[in-house]
């Protein structure tokens, strides 16, 4: 496998194994070894979906059909949920982004019609989801998160950093806005700031290999 799909695997076998963690669903689908490796996958990218991606990119390939969890850690004062779902970015760049009422102008509307879906929580019921952005212009496409109830955020991390951080979050419930300009100290946004404490308390204690400092920080840098 690829680092990067060994480093997914072990953040799905972190959440199934823990003790402290109960698994609602979680699935490894195989991986899809028909597309070939990374050059061929964004050579098939390019004449099939017309979309030129950055080789740099490639560096953060992954194969997996599917990789989805939906969990919870609950005790004495204690309640956290998180859910990932990603894909091979062949499969991704099929997933448009689902209907919403939220596009409400001329430049919303374009912006949304251009989101791929990489990353989204079906089990929790909430539709939210982080978008690549497919701009023919852009082989560097942006991040962009959409909250259905509050709106679309860009997020400044790319996408090998998004997959990156998804090992470290585990896909904790709204740890994407750590990676916008928003202040968590906004009434919209003081669940994510009680929820992004407790659990930058907790998941440092449950997968002690991981670094959160940075998380930290962010966190600190919106409150």
């Amino acid at each position: 496998m690829t680092q990067c799909e060994e480093d997914l695997q072990k953040a799905f076998q972190e959440l199934n194994e823990n003790p402290q963690v109960q698994i609602f669903y979680g699935e490894k689908g195989p991986l899809a070894q028909e597309f070939g490796d990374a050059a061929s996958t964004f050579e098939m990218i390019s004449s099939w979906r017309g979309i030129e991606l950055d080789k740099s990119l490639q560096r953060c390939f992954i194969r997996f059909t599917v990789l989805t969890s939906h969990w919870r850690i609950e005790g004495p004062g204690v309640k956290l949920a998180g859910e990932f779902r990603i894909r091979h970015p062949l499969y991704s760049l099929d997933v448009r982004a689902p209907d919403s009422d939220w596009p409400s102008n001329e430049s919303e509307e374009k912006l949304y019609s251009e989101l791929r879906v990489i990353d989204d929580r079906p089990g929790s019921g909430g539709g939210d989801f982080t978008g690549m952005r497919i701009q023919p212009d852009n082989t560097k496409p942006e991040l962009w998160y959409h909250d259905f109830r509050r709106g679309t955020y860009k997020l400044d991390i790319d996408y090998c950093q998004y997959l990156n951080t998804l090992c470290v979050t585990k896909g904790v419930w709204g740890w994407q806005y750590l990676f916008t300009d928003v202040s968590l100290t906004e009434r919209d946004f003081r669940s994510f700031a009680l929820n992004l404490e407790k659990s930058l308390e907790i998941l440092p204690r449950l997968f002690p290999d991981h670094d959160y400092t940075d998380l930290r920080t962010r966190l600190q840098e919106r409150l």
